[in-house]
């Protein structure tokens, strides 16, 4: 079944996508970006500043401008991967989990049988009285959520490959800060032995048939848009 969802078809198609990582809910300026004919729009949810209306008029202002909207959720329990996905998010990216097991519970919860156990609550843009065939509506949800790992830990660096073989796993990307603490340099993401354990988990991810964000996705903080275009158009 074909996708709606960009960074799933630039996965099969071998492309690149790009958007904008925003820490705070401005649907507006969602609208503006748009005008640039960006990919998708990257919602933080586990270190932005957003509430549960928030997610979903972002979702709507995405959805209006073709573009793709995606989140990074607070924690992998079923309860919240479910509201971002009932709000009208079509990707997640998953922090804090960090076995084969935990990620198996994350597959579970974000994709509706076979793949998983996504529970069903007629959730928005077509809710129950917009669904005329169930069954298409629940296959065609399953196409379009893509799921993201992030590797943080060391625990999770350890089972990169094993955790991006599983059906449901789409991409993986890694949070540097975390991970650069984990393995015992805080603040320092660019200390050799950091850079040489990426190096070497982004290899087993991609022995395993999947990418890594920076092998297909081009991102920009909203704040550093900001901040490089007040820059450009505002200095001397």
């Amino acid at each position: 079944m074909e996708t709606n969802n960009a960074l799933k078809r630039a996965i099969a198609q071998g492309t690149k996508v790009r958007g904008a990582h925003m820490t705070f809910a401005m649907p507006s300026v969602i609208e503006v970006l748009a005008l640039l004919e960006h990919d998708f729009v990257y919602l933080d949810g586990e270190h932005g500043c957003f509430e549960w209306r928030d997610i979903e008029a972002c979702c709507i202002a995405a959805e209006r401008h073709a573009m793709t909207p995606v989140a990074r959720v607070p924690d992998a329990d079923v309860s919240t991967i479910t509201r971002f996905l009932d709000r009208g998010v079509k990707g997640i990216i998953v922090p804090h989990a960090d076995t084969v097991e935990q990620v198996k519970a994350v597959i579970d919860a974000a994709y509706f049988a076979p793949l998983g156990n996504r529970s069903f609550g007629g959730s928005r843009p077509r809710f129950v009285y917009g669904i005329a065939d169930k069954p298409e509506h629940l296959a065609q949800s399953n196409a379009d959520v893509c799921v993201s790992i992030m590797i943080e830990t060391v625990e999770a660096l350890e089972a990169a490959g094993e955790i991006a073989a599983l059906d449901g796993v789409d991409y993986m990307s890694f949070g540097l800060m975390d991970l650069s603490q984990s393995l015992g340099h805080p603040g320092n993401p660019e200390h050799p032995e950091v850079k040489a354990a990426v190096a070497e988990a982004g290899d087993r991810i991609r022995a395993a048939g999947k990418p890594i964000r920076e092998d297909f996705i081009r991102f920009a903080w909203i704040n550093d848009i900001i901040i490089a275009g007040a820059k450009t158009l505002l200095d001397e």
